[in-house]
């Protein structure tokens, strides 16, 4: 496919995932990386080059959204081991190869909620570049955490840079250094926490909320100011609280929401990434038991009534966007598709509300409804035809093989959940 050719998508059943219907029988042609045009096969003229796939009786659906994974880890319960076992510069092969697993499952756009510095900056660019296939990639480079609600795990010396690379001093002034620092160093949004987290270790409480008011505010005021959004990992409903008064943009986890945080976030639309599978995968017997002690007891204190919560938030109106924390014990990256049948299964979404989480909310979420979410003219050519369709059996999603294109930027990229697309080779002319 030449690089000025078009690329026709014929007579597909679209999702219009705005308005939450299939309109059937539309055409999409794309150029370059947008798409230029929708509507009716007869009413484009088709060009010489034009590269048609037909999709006649399939399902056309915007590339998924998957809001919160961290690319450089494995999902192997034995994480301690492995932190020890890795060197550093294999983190960026790592979270390639992670990142393609998620292409590869209809995901194109994948937001990473922290990793070590410079990885998902730089693996961004590569891909930005068309150097290898991979998809669209949303970072915050370390995130900003505040030293003592999530107590670090492995020898000193890792704890020590831990600290170094991630933590920084209370006050205004310093959170305001850190998030220009964070924008510095290539992030594209701002990642923090208002509680421990449930692997962190024995004092990392779910509930102890560290940073003040005003610092919460100081972060998003200055993340805000230089366009970026803010998500805040908080478990606790007093971390929820906090994150919810001074605007951060979504709460990740939200494990022990209650009926007035759920009220509240209504009132600013703060959006929920539950996270449903990776507590599910730390729940189930075989993860659960290679868990330490004090880990065991803080994964059932989250796991028990988290799916009535969660469920509570959305019947009352919290706007819920699709991420799964891939890399936690047994939680693999290439699996959202199961998340996405989760807000089905344990949440009472339909089929259509559960699709629409997985597009045009994870953009509105993450500031890039104006690009992808959704198929219209003048946004990323970011696209999935899939001979089944999710909206009358969401275990569609479930599996890439249903998936004979996953499309992005306006190049196919993968077959049947195996990646295809590999960069032109230059030649080299010799004189």
């Amino acid at each position: 496919m030449s690089q000025n050719s078009r690329l026709v998508i014929k007579s597909g059943n679209v999702f219009d995932s705005i308005e939450g219907k299939l309109k059937e029988n539309l055409t999409i042609v794309t150029k370059h990386n947008e798409i230029v045009w929708v509507g009716d096969e007869g009413s484009f003229e088709q060009e010489e080059n034009d590269k048609v796939i037909d999709a006649t009786g399939k399902t056309v659906f915007p590339g998924m959204i998957e809001c919160h994974v961290h690319l450089s880890g494995t999902g192997t319960p034995l994480y301690e081991r492995e932190y020890l076992r890795t060197k550093r510069d294999m983190w960026s092969y790592i979270a390639l190869d992670n990142a393609q697993k998620h292409l590869a499952s209809g995901f194109t756009c994948v937001r990473d909620a922290g990793c070590y510095k410079g990885v998902i900056s730089s693996l961004k660019r590569i891909i930005n570049e068309g150097v290898l296939a991979g998809p669209r990639l949303v970072g915050s480079e370390t995130g900003i955490w505040q030293w003592g609600d999530s107590e670090s795990i492995g020898p000193q010396a890792l704890i020590d840079f831990e600290r170094e690379v991630s933590v920084v001093k209370a006050g205004v002034d310093n959170i305001k250094y850190a998030v220009r620092d964070q924008k510095r160093l290539g992030a594209d949004f701002i990642k923090t926490a208002t509680t421990g987290g449930v692997l962190h270790g024995m004092e990392s409480k779910v509930s102890m909320v560290l940073w003040t008011d005003e610092e919460l505010v100081a972060i998003r005021e200055e993340a805000h100011r230089l366009g970026m959004h803010v998500g805040c990992h908080a478990h606790g409903d007093d971390g929820i609280q906090a994150a919810v008064r001074a605007g951060i943009d979504t709460i990740e986890h939200g494990s022990f929401i209650s009926e007035e945080s759920a009220k509240m976030m209504v009132e600013k639309g703060t959006y929920l990434i539950p996270t449903r599978l990776a507590i599910a995968c730390l729940a189930s017997s075989n993860i659960h038991k290679q868990m330490p002690p004090e880990v065991q007891k803080k994964i059932m204190e989250c796991y028990n009534g988290e799916k009535e919560r969660h469920t509570m938030a959305f019947e009352k109106g919290v706007k819920i966007a699709i991420g799964t924390d891939a890399a936690t014990p047994g939680n693999f990256h290439g699996c959202t598709g199961l998340e996405v049948k989760l807000m089905v299964d344990d949440y009472g979404m339909t089929p259509v509300q559960a699709m629409q989480a997985a597009t045009i909310e994870g953009a509105r979420a993450i500031w890039l409804d104006d690009k992808i979410g959704s198929i219209e003219k003048g946004k990323f050519a970011d696209i999935v035809i899939s001979d089944k369709n999710p909206l009358e059996n969401i275990d569609v999603v479930t599996d890439p093989k249903n998936f004979s294109h996953v499309i992005k930027d306006g190049k196919v990229m993968v077959e049947r959940g195996r990646i295809t697309y590999f960069s032109p080779t230059k030649q080299i002319q010799l004189d």
